[in-house]
């Protein structure tokens, strides 16, 4: 199915706020994730009338914009071989800001929640941050990440049973204050 100019020009201004706060958590600088998100957007444009999306257009692009990260950091390292697993670190920035007005209180659910993300590998972070943070179904998180929908579920409960092991408190507010 060929996309139009218009339905991507709809695609940019819906989910471009989104896909930078995730380019970022992949630790680059944020000119290249800017690159990464139009290089992606145009080679969309370019190639439309022979791209087809299955599935939420959302989770295409978070695959496509993970995908082109990857590869523009291999290409900057000068990988050698191309279907080697690339080891990135996964951040998720914490802002409790919206969830509570006391600065002091923030402060700490803010560093109290960095603590429990850090406990995480980086996939089991992100896995957290696409299925509570972006909202998105196990199936669309399982195509992001190339992995089976099983393998989503065992990586989100094993995840939340390590941040479960460490403070219970916090884990409550992360998930069900969102």
């Amino acid at each position: 199915m060929a996309h139009s100019r218009i339905e991507l020009d709809q695609w940019y201004d819906l989910y471009i706020d989104e896909l930078f706060a995730f380019g970022m958590a992949f630790g680059q600088e944020k000119d290249f994730v800017l690159d990464a998100i139009h290089d992606l957007f145009l080679h969309l444009l370019e190639s439309a009338d022979k791209i087809e999306i299955l599935g939420s257009p959302k989770s295409y692009l978070f695959c496509a914009l993970k995908n082109k990260i990857i590869t523009s950091c291999r290409n900057r390292t000068d990988w050698c071989r191309l279907d080697e697993e690339y080891d990135y670190d996964f951040k998720i920035e914490v802002n409790a800001g919206t969830l509570m007005e006391d600065e002091e209180e923030r402060i700490s659910y803010e560093q109290e929640l960095e603590n429990l993300l850090k406990l995480l590998t980086n996939k089991q972070r992100e896995v957290i941050y696409l299925r509570f943070i972006q909202g998105l179904s196990v199936q669309e998180i399982s195509e992001i990440l190339n992995i089976t929908p099983k393998s989503v579920r065992r990586m989100t409960y094993r995840a939340i049973e390590r941040m479960q092991q460490s403070r219970l408190g916090i884990l409550f507010l992360l998930f069900y204050s969102i």
